[in-house]
Formats: structure tokens, sequence, C-alpha cells
């Protein structure tokens, strides 16, 4: 844990284990300590939500004024995730704000302005990034994080790689940079998919 560097990031792993596992250890340095694109193709079970964490931690270490996106394919697993960050990262020593966006649930602006976490779902976000020029909070995402990349090959994958292209695009027009990390069950054809999403 004191990898982390920080008593806060480590409160956040504190109750459950006192050391990361052999996946998440090797992956540590380069989603913690770096800015590149990443794609984890692991097991599931093997902790992928705490890899697609170091990501965030260095957000919130490095550029904390920036939001973070995390694309859920299935409302089941936004919903997951919004119960457990919250608790978590909204915790009193954390204090980030967590936000559901997604068919069933639209936060006002102010909210959107406020959040440092979005969950939402691909359609979701593409059809509020399209906007981007009006709504300030989309040219303000440092790390956008896509769960359940291998369900690509079905019908969500055009969507996705909209939103990847419309977010580097953003980027470029804005002089800012966005990190993308994909998870991702273990993947046949994982080089296809990491040169795809730039890595």
């Amino acid at each position: 844990m004191s990898a982390l560097g920080d008593p806060r990031f480590e409160q956040l792993y504190k109750p459950k284990f006192s050391f990361f596992n052999p996946i998440q250890t090797q992956v540590f340095h380069t989603l913690f300590h770096t800015d590149s694109n990443v794609l984890v193709g692991a097991p599931t079970g093997s902790g992928k939500t705490i890899m697609s964490e170091f990501a965030m931690l260095r957000v919130f270490k490095e550029t904390p004024k920036k939001k973070i996106i995390y694309i859920a394919p299935l409302k089941a697993l936004a919903k997951e995730r919004i119960l457990d960050w919250k608790m978590r990262l909204g915790s009193e020593s954390m204090r980030k704000s967590v936000l559901e966006l997604t068919g069933d649930c639209t936060p006002d602006l102010a909210a959107l302005k406020d959040a440092d976490l979005l969950i939402t779902t691909p359609e979701k976000w593409d059809g509020i990034s399209r906007n981007w020029q009006h709504r300030s909070y989309v040219s303000d995402v440092a790390l956008v994080i896509i769960d359940e990349i291998h369900l690509l090959g079905q019908d969500r994958g055009p969507v996705i790689e909209v939103i990847i292209s419309r977010m580097r695009y953003i980027a470029e027009q804005t002089g800012s940079s966005v990190r993308f990390v994909g998870l991702s069950t273990a993947l046949a054809n994982a080089k296809d998919v990491a040169d795809w999403l730039g890595i």
C-alpha cells in the first residue's frame, strides 16, 4: 500500500487488504506514475477496478480540477460502481463528487461542473460530448476509463469508437491531453484493440 505514497489513498484499501495482487503490482507503475494509454486484459476477479483506480488517483494527485469519465457498457455495472465509489471516494478523507449520468439519471449543470467522476454509458456520453463546445465540463476530462471493452465486438463498438475519436479531437482542439484506460477480460486480439485505443 505504501507505494501510493499518500495516507488518504492507502485508506481506500486498508480495510480489505494490505498488498496489491501480482497483476495489480505489474501495472501499478504505468497506471500511477505515467500518463500512457493502457489496456488491461486480465481474468474476472483479478482486481481490474482497483487497477483503474490507480489512474484515477493519479488525476486526483496531479490535476485535481480535471474530470474522470468511467464508461460502463451495462447499467448494472454502472450502478455497482456508483455505490462503491460514492462510499469510498466520497468519504471524509477523499471528498470526491461521484455522479451517475445514464438514461435513468441526468444531473443538473451545476452538479456536472462540480463532479470529479462521472459514471456513464457509451450512448449517454456520446450524446453529451457531441455538443462539447457548449459544455465546458466535457473539455475538462483528463481520463476516460472504458470497462468491459471486450463487449466491443458487439453492437456497442461503433459508439465507443466515436467517443474515443471525439475525445481525442477535443483534446487536440483544447490543447489538453486525455488518457484512455481500457479494461477487459483476457483478449485473443489484444494488440488490435490496443492499436485501436492508441496504445
